[in-house]
């Protein structure tokens, strides 16, 4: 009998599937964001940039039958004003105090609606409470729809929304700790 799939935390050795899955998960992304697969870093991002990733934060994969299906990566941020791209961001970041930054979050098109993605989620926030932040961030399209919904569903909110990368960028917060 098959299980669900297994989260762990990424090695060295998981890089390059990473990389392929991010590159594919950042396709559906680019197409439900209306915006170009050129404007995201991940899309040019070297397998070597995914292992110093893994090596410098807490990336976890989610493996099923020996393949990478899902992954995010989690980063302690001690000063989360780096951030800042409006007096509204800022003053909302002022506040927030040592926080944790989600980033290259996917999950592969076959898993998808099944609640991967939540348990991947569930467990980065979960792990960021263990360590006594009270506040995690995260950058989404703003016009992602599915994401934005999503997001908000796990206790995010819109904090402000800024255009410096060619497309609606959102700084989204979950204070809910």
């Amino acid at each position: 009998m098959k299980t669900g799939p297994v989260i762990r935390i990424a090695t060295v050795n998981d890089a390059a599937e990473v990389s392929r899955l991010l590159r594919s998960a950042m396709l559906t992304y680019c197409a439900d964001s209306g915006i170009s697969s050129s404007m995201l870093e991940a899309m040019t991002e070297s397998v070597e940039s995914v292992a110093d990733r893994i090596i410098r934060q807490t990336c976890l994969v989610a493996e099923s039958d020996g393949k990478i299906v899902g992954s995010i990566c989690l980063k302690r941020v001690e000063n989360p004003i780096i951030y800042n791209f409006s007096d509204k961001t800022l003053s909302f970041l002022e506040k927030a105090g040592p926080s944790y930054y989600i980033s290259r979050f996917a999950v592969i098109q076959s898993y998808r609606k099944t609640g991967l993605g939540i348990d991947l989620i569930t467990k980065a926030l979960d792990m960021a409470r263990e360590d006594g932040t009270k506040c995690v961030l995260l950058h989404s399209a703003a016009t992602n729809k599915n994401m934005v919904e999503f997001y908000g569903k796990r206790g995010f909110e819109l904090i402000d929304s800024e255009n410096s990368r060619g497309y609606m960028r959102g700084l989204f917060a979950n204070t809910s700790f």
